[in-house]
C-alpha cells in the first residue's frame, strides 16, 4: 500500500538525484532515510542516558560492579 506524502521541490529533486545515483527507486529511499532517522534518534537518547548515568556516582558504581561480575563469568575457562 503507498500513499502520497507532501514535499518540497527541493527534497524531491534530491531524492530523484539519489535515486539516480543509486539507481533504487524513490520510496526506497525514503524508507531507508526513515529507518537511519529512527537508527539516530535511538542512539542518541542511549548516549544521553548513559552520559546522565556517568554523571550519577552511585548508579555508576553499579554498572561497573555488573560488568565486574559479567566479565568474571564469561571468562573462557577451556583452555
Amino acid at each position: 500500500m503507498s500513499t502520497t506524502i507532501r514535499v518540497s521541490e527541493k527534497t524531491r529533486s534530491r531524492f530523484a538525484g539519489l535515486a539516480k545515483a543509486t539507481g533504487k527507486p524513490m520510496t526506497q529511499l525514503l524508507d531507508e532515510a526513515a529507518d537511519a532517522l529512527e537508527r539516530r534518534i535511538f542512539f542518541d537518547h542511549f548516549a544521553a542516558r548513559y552520559a546522565e548515568l556517568r554523571h550519577d556516582a552511585n548508579k555508576w558504581k553499579e554498572i561497573e560492579a555488573e560488568r565486574a561480575q559479567e566479565n568474571s563469568s564469561l571468562s573462557d575457562r577451556s583452555a
